[in-house]
């Protein structure tokens, strides 16, 4: 039986041109950005990764939002985008009832609207931009990002809103990307709710989860099986001071 493979995209089945390797050639294009110019370029080794994915369903789980997702080089239906925030059947139409139910938990914490606001209102426009991501008529989480690509930028912005952020609320950080996520908002939380499908139509079928980031574990935690490329956060923080690696 093939695998359902839960996976990440950005910086774990392609990543931007200068985070590939100097000597890498036969890149492949794997997204683009609004005006249609490449952003994403996959390596002959990840290429060969994907060939290898096609054997089960691929379901990507990503910070993406629906429409860029869909500039996107892979099948995104079924998919869980916006961190959560979207999920799209084997149809690519959203799901109604993940939907209702994202915004019946939400009346119960800050709004996102506000939370933007406060976090964003002493930014310097100059050095850093930022949004909010909402889909279907619901704000689901804000992105500030440095137009110098300066991660150390970020990391003090980091340190210095940290006072400002509600309670229950999660910071992520990884390169130049900042994100703030409501306490009802996860990866975890809606693969958990696709993954209890499939547990009832096919119980035996294996789930793999693959992820680059310590966030990814959320839902990579719920799979059978989990896989990261090793020169990711994720697998620095799972390595960071093991005595089996010399």
């Amino acid at each position: 039986m093939a695998p359902v493979i839960l996976t990440d995209l950005d910086d774990t089945l392609f990543q931007t041109m200068p985070k590939c390797p100097p000597s890498a050639t036969d890149l492949r294009p794997m997204s683009t950005l609004m005006d249609g110019s490449p952003s994403g370029f996959a390596t002959k080794l990840q290429q060969n990764f994907l060939l290898w994915l096609k054997a089960g369903l691929v379901i990507p789980v990503t910070a993406r939002g629906r429409a860029v997702l869909a500039r996107v080089n892979i099948p995104s239906s079924p998919a869980i985008c916006s961190n959560g925030g979207c999920i799209l059947d084997g149809y690519g139409e959203f799901d109604r009832v993940w939907h209702a139910q994202l915004e019946i938990t939400a009346r119960d914490a800050a709004p996102v609207a506000d939370v933007y606001q406060a976090l964003t209102r002493n930014l310097c426009k100059e050095r850093f931009r930022h949004w909010s991501v909402e889909e279907n008529g619901l704000d689901l989480y804000i992105v500030i990002k440095s137009n110098e690509s300066d991660d150390l930028a970020l990391a003090k912005i980091e340190t210095d809103l940290a006072p400002d952020i509600p309670e229950g609320w999660r910071c992520h950080r990884n390169g130049n990307n900042l994100a703030y996520l409501p306490p009802w908002l996860s990866k975890r939380h809606a693969a958990r709710y696709l993954i209890a499908r499939y547990r009832v139509e096919r119980p035996e079928q294996p789930i793999i989860g693959i992820g680059d980031s310590v966030s990814d574990v959320g839902f990579m935690d719920l799979c059978d099986f989990a896989a990261a490329p090793t020169t990711s956060q994720l697998w620095t923080h799972i390595v960071d001071g093991s005595k089996w690696i010399d």
